[in-house]
């Protein structure tokens, strides 16, 4: 049993971690009553202390035992090659533990509880991908960091095993990065987003794409805030160049086609008397008023009953 310790030692040598299907059911070992042979320590004629169980289907154990189940510290592998070395509890893997798995090479060092990863933990695949943060029953859940082979990195939230949540998203290869919301792996909601020429985008963005209301600022200087879909200028917005000259209406495909219309200037202009930083100012309120009052007249001109 010993070569498992050193098999384990020369995979964190050469290999990478475990996926979030990889945990293993220990509950056939918690009371070894499956067929097998036991080699060990006993009181009470009951497994007590250290020993190794030889199960008839070639998986493997080698540790401690109290009371007949696997508790304390010991090694499990399995007939496949899949091998678990750190702490049992009641026949369970619980605290610091490494796991390797064979058919993937892949490899998991961190906290268990009740056999599954729960906890501050580390994953390698053996593409090279790294993740190490926080677990919750098998999956990635809460704050973390992946590393990927190729050198990109992400710090933030996760649920269910994918970005969601707040982080940032740093492209090895280009130097751009992404720092903002994120659901289900997807840019999504508001966010930031750094080009390493110098442009910028900060605004909404629907499954990884410039998408609603945002602005962009590009390495000369010039800015554009507006709407954007697919990752391009669409909809009506303003363009504002490094020397103050301003370009402003509809815009499709990246390309300015037309002014915005009397309507539309008189709306903006409407809007941005009544509305500060999201807030109804005093004008509107009061504006507000007075139509709920006529409209409260009307209708009680309309109902009153004749004198005639």
């Amino acid at each position: 049993m010993k070569n498992y310790f050193f098999l384990l030692m020369a995979f964190f040598m050469f290999a990478g971690t475990m996926s979030a299907d990889d945990a293993k059911d220990l509950a056939k070992a918690a009371d070894l009553k499956n067929a097998g042979t036991y080699r060990g320590e006993k009181k009470g004629g009951v497994f007590h202390g250290q020993g190794t169980y030889e199960w008839d289907n070639g998986d493997v154990y080698e540790g401690n035992f109290v009371k007949g189940k696997l508790e304390g510290y010991g090694t499990y592998a399995w007939a496949e090659g899949d091998v678990y070395q750190g702490g049992f509890k009641n026949g369970k893997q619980e605290g610091a533990g490494i796991a390797y798995y064979a058919g993937k090479n892949n490899l998991y060092e961190g906290n268990w509880h009740e056999g599954k990863r729960n906890g501050k933990g580390k994953l390698r695949w053996a593409n090279g991908d790294s993740y190490e943060g926080d677990w919750v029953n098998d999956v990635r859940q809460g704050e973390g960091k992946f590393i990927a082979a190729n050198g990109d990195t992400y710090t933030g939230h996760y649920e269910n095993n994918r970005r969601n949540g707040q982080g940032r998203y740093d492209f090895y290869a280009t130097g751009d990065y992404y720092e903002g919301n994120w659901v289900n792996g997807e840019r999504e909601g508001q966010g930031f987003y750094q080009f390493a020429n110098g442009a910028s985008y900060k605004g909404n963005f629907v499954l990884s794409k410039f998408e609603g209301e945002g602005t962009y600022t590009s390495k000369n200087g010039s800015v554009y805030v507006g709407n954007f879909h697919n990752d391009k200028r669409h909809g009506y917005g303003v363009y504002t160049t490094k020397s103050g000259l301003e370009m402003a209406g509809n815009w499709e495909n990246n390309k300015f086609v037309g002014e915005e219309s009397i309507i539309h200037k008189l709306m903006t202009s409407l809007k941005n008397a009544l509305i500060v930083n999201g807030q109804l100012t005093p004008a509107a309120i009061v504006l507000l008023a007075v139509l709920v009052l006529s409209l409260g007249w009307m209708i009680f001109r309309k109902v009153k009953p004749s004198d005639k």
